[in-house]
């Protein structure tokens, strides 16, 4: 009963909840911060691939910082609230101009994985970026 007690008060701690928090920011940003380098090293390709979607290629000169000072943003936890409201947008902005063919097995778990995605956002939206952040660091020195 007492190791019961003991991993219960580790996983409600001020740590765990902080290194928790850290590590669901890092994983929800990764993509952006990547595929918006990716995006850069394959301009061509990814322009074309915006025009499929029924936008102007020029697109592409707002997509590709947007989703890498969002996704930093998201990892820095700087402006979170910010950043994962408009992140959780455009994924499901994304997931319904690009991920529409959900006879597609393939494009159907792209459309979840989007969807899931801006869920996650949206409660980093709510919840906050917890405490090792630079958000929680300003209001501290308020």
């Amino acid at each position: 009963m007492a190791a019961t007690g003991s991993i219960r008060e580790a996983l409600e701690s001020t740590v765990f909840r902080s290194l928790t928090a850290l590590v669901a920011r890092l994983l929800l940003g990764m993509p952006f911060v990547i595929f918006g380098i990716m995006k850069y090293a394959n301009m061509g390709r990814m322009t074309a691939y915006i025009e499929k979607g029924g936008l102007p290629g020029g697109v592409i000169y707002l997509v590709i910082p947007f989703q890498i000072l969002c996704g930093l943003a998201v990892w820095l936890g700087a402006a979170t609230r910010w950043a994962a409201f408009l992140l959780g947008g455009f994924c499901l902005v994304a997931a319904s101009l690009y991920h529409n063919n959900l006879a597609d097995p393939g494009e159907l778990a792209f459309f979840t994985k989007d969807f899931a995605t801006a869920g996650g956002f949206y409660f980093l939206w709510q919840s906050g970026p917890g405490r090792w952040s630079i958000d929680d660091w300003l209001q501290r020195l308020e």
